[in-house]
């Protein structure tokens, strides 16, 4: 299996530098088209055992074990501990930060430092007192990185919290708020997305790769994560063979420890899968009885194990999850409501819904017993209730707001089947999990994605009760490129398409209403701290990151030294390469945020004609117009449309050329080592001459060269 992920990655890497290219010649933003297919496994033969590959690839990754997550979870269950017993729990605040996935191209988190050294100096409005102290933990709300399954953007976000920028240093504060503060986390699409060669559809989007799931759940150490009694989650649909031992060793009843032993069994990639979501039942009352039997007893065991493990079957290894804080329930949705992300959920989506476009019927928020989420959420909220503990669903997506049309085809559909608006002109729409959040008593939920600030009333209205206020906060702006226009013709268009569809769903108890009002949208960077007290949300105050708080990346200029050969006659050079920085072009234009300027200037020898005179002229060379692109599946590739190299030797021989080409980290590429090793190819358009010898360099057509970049 490594073996064809290096083919893969090869082949990714080559055809993402061909694709530069033509890109470029055509003026195509690489945005829309450059990268890798899906890596979804693609298994049509009904619901036969899960083929793994995919997912043993992914979860092999880096070969280092991300530190961050394990200190994580060990402060995390310290946390959630403590917040079970002590008293002054129930006074205390949280911060909120969604998508810092910044700057998309460059993996550079300046945003993400600047929130950090915000959050240490944040007072209490009416005492004046520091609130950093009060912070008991970080919920990161979705869009971490940019593509998720690329373990290069993992192992950048690694090194951040460690408190080293791309170059190596400089990222105290994320470092001090790693350290200091358990660190919960939402999926968002980003973690996701695998751009392709296709555009997005109405049914398929960037958001197929079982890959970036896995790079998550390794990331979060979540085998460990959710081994606790005050995480709340679904009895596992797999886990790994040392979290299995572990849970086995705590069991002291030998009934017990067969019932685990029974019901998982190995899979190719050495995790043990639920045997049950092999081959489950595909008649709906039928599965939900088996699934019900089953997780009330796999969940009782998996509870005397010191799991916080609720009676509910999950369909697959979801992303969704609650704990319990000073009496509020925080459930964390996966809000990428399709769903082909996850191998056993889209082959129960292809086997109960054979036409590919009725496939969205079953999708993450899908009131269905085949729907693992529902099951999930119903049972978090029940567990909220009886307990009398406030519940707050957070998850990246918003279901409203007024960024986007409602009816867009790719990303934007989550929002149309959380809502579940029909999917035919025919059709009524349909029940989903969202109602449950609107028309229930919850006071209070977040979301980002909308890379600014959002906040709205959701009033809901229903036969027999009182007007009832729910509070939507979006908060996504912790790195990503700015939201810059909000519509309000398009949140009244999606509202007005909701209730018509209440009204079509309405019964003989009468017709449910909903309004949005007291809408504020704010464009800029920001994040939250929210103020809890005695079981309820008392405060949500946006911190905005105006230009004054930044902080601004420092130009480190990087030398590279390359060795070249070129063709016409045979030739060999040595030269040293400066660049004196890299700038982000979005600061020309928003939609290059993909795109780097960095310019260099070189000098050098070359060995003219190896095979004849060997004799060594002097080689300079200006590329002011050079681009750094990341192209997603082959991380850095640089482009330069246009450069200037002259030739100078003994006897007044010069030659001028036009080059023109590209460098790419191939090592890396394929193996994820050797990143600062660049391999080259130029091609050149000789011009001009001089001296006694016309023909020197006049055949000279194209150049491979070797580089590794440093700094002094």
């Amino acid at each position: 299996m490594v073996v064809k992920t290096k083919k893969a990655a090869f082949k990714r890497a080559t055809l993402a530098a061909l694709a530069v290219l033509c890109l470029a010649a055509a003026g195509i933003p690489p945005i829309f088209a450059a990268g890798a297919g899906t890596s979804r496994v693609e298994n049509r033969a009904g619901l036969a055992a899960p083929d793994t590959a995919v997912g043993a690839a992914a979860a092999a990754g880096p070969q280092t074990e991300p530190r961050f997550g394990r200190s994580n979870v060990g402060k995390v269950h310290a946390y959630l501990a403590e917040a079970s017993s002590e008293p002054d729990s129930r006074d205390y605040y949280f911060a909120l930060i969604g998508d810092i996935q910044n700057s998309v191209r460059s993996f550079r988190r300046h945003i993400f430092e600047s929130i950090a050294a915000d959050m240490l100096r944040a007072t209490d409005e009416k005492s004046g007192l520091p609130l950093y102290g009060r912070i008991k933990f970080v919920i990161l709300l979705g869009d971490l990185v940019y593509e998720g399954p690329s373990p290069k953007q993992w192992d950048s976000l690694e090194r951040a919290f460690a408190g080293r920028d791309p170059d190596g240093a400089g990222y105290p504060n994320i470092k001090r708020l790693a350290e200091d503060k358990p660190i919960f986390p939402a999926l968002g699409n980003h973690e996701l997305f695998r751009f392709t060669l296709r555009r997005q559809t109405r049914f398929k989007d960037y958001c197929s790769s079982e890959s970036g799931v896995w790079n998550f759940k390794r990331f979060f150490q979540w085998d460990r994560f959710i081994a606790d009694p005050h995480i709340l989650y679904p009895v596992p649909a797999d886990l790994s063979r040392q979290e299995l031992r572990n849970a086995l060793a705590r069991l002291p009843a030998a009934e017990d420890r067969e019932l685990l032993i029974r019901s998982y069994k190995a899979r190719p990639d050495g995790r043990l899968a639920l045997e049950f979501l092999a081959r489950p039942p595909l008649e709906p009352a039928e599965f939900e009885r088996r699934a019900a039997s089953l997780a009330t007893a796999l969940s009782t065991v998996f509870r005397r194990a010191g799991y916080g493990t609720l009676p509910v079957i999950s369909t697959d290894n979801m992303i969704h999850y609650a704990f319990e804080a000073g009496g509020v329930l925080y459930v964390m949705l996966d809000s990428m409501a399709r769903g082909w992300h996850y191998a056993n959920f889209s082959r129960l989506k292809e086997a109960l819904f054979p036409a590919i476009n009725d496939r969205h019927r079953l999708n993450l928020f899908t009131k269905s017993p085949f729907n693992g989420q529902a099951a999930f959420y119903e049972a978090a909220a029940a567990y909220a209730r009886e307990r009398g503990l406030t519940l707050v669903p957070m998850m990246h997506h918003s279901a409203f707001n007024n960024s986007r049309k409602p009816t867009s085809p790719g990303i934007t559909f989550n929002m149309w089947l959380a809502l579940g608006l029909p999917l035919g002109p025919d059709e009524p729409g349909v029940e989903t999990i969202f109602d449950d959040i609107l028309f229930s008593d919850a006071g209070h939920t977040f979301s980002a994605c909308v890379h600014g600030y959002e906040t709205f009333e959701v009033v809901t209205r229903k036969p027999g009760a009182a007007e009832h206020i729910l509070r939507w906060t979006i908060s996504g702006g912790g790195g990503g490129p700015m939201r810059v226009r909000y519509y309000d013709s398009r949140l009244e268009n999606l509202v007005e398409l909701y209730n018509r569809r209440l009204e079509g769903l309405a019964d003989g108890a009468g017709r449910r209403t909903l309004e949005i009002r007291d809408n504020t949208t704010f464009v800029g960077h920001e994040y939250l701290i929210v103020h809890v007290k005695d079981g309820r949300i008392v405060e949500i105050r946006p911190r905005f990151i105006g230009p004054a708080e930044t902080i601004k990346p420092p130009q480190r200029p990087t030398w590279t030294l390359n060795a070249g050969l070129s063709t016409g006659p045979a030739s060999a050079g040595l030269n040293l390469d400066f660049n004196p920085g890299v700038w982000g072009m979005e600061k020309a234009f928003d939609g290059l945020s993909f795109i780097n300027w960095k310019p260099s200037a070189s000098a050098g020898l070359v060995a003219y004609d190896l095979a004849g005179s060997g004799r060594s002229v002097f080689a300079f060379s200006l590329a002011p117009l050079k681009l750094e692109f990341h192209i997603p599946g082959s991380n850095i590739v640089t482009l330069e449309p246009a450069g200037l190299e002259v030739w100078a030797g003994s006897g007044g021989r010069r030659r001028a050329f036009i080059r023109t080409g590209f460098e790419i980290p191939l090592v890396f590429n394929i193996s994820g080592k050797l990143e600062r090793l660049n391999f080259g190819f130029k091609f050149y358009f000789p011009f001009g001459v001089g001296g006694d010898d016309p023909d020197f360099g006049r055949r000279t057509r194209f150049a491979f060269s070797l580089g590794y970049g440093f700094r002094l």
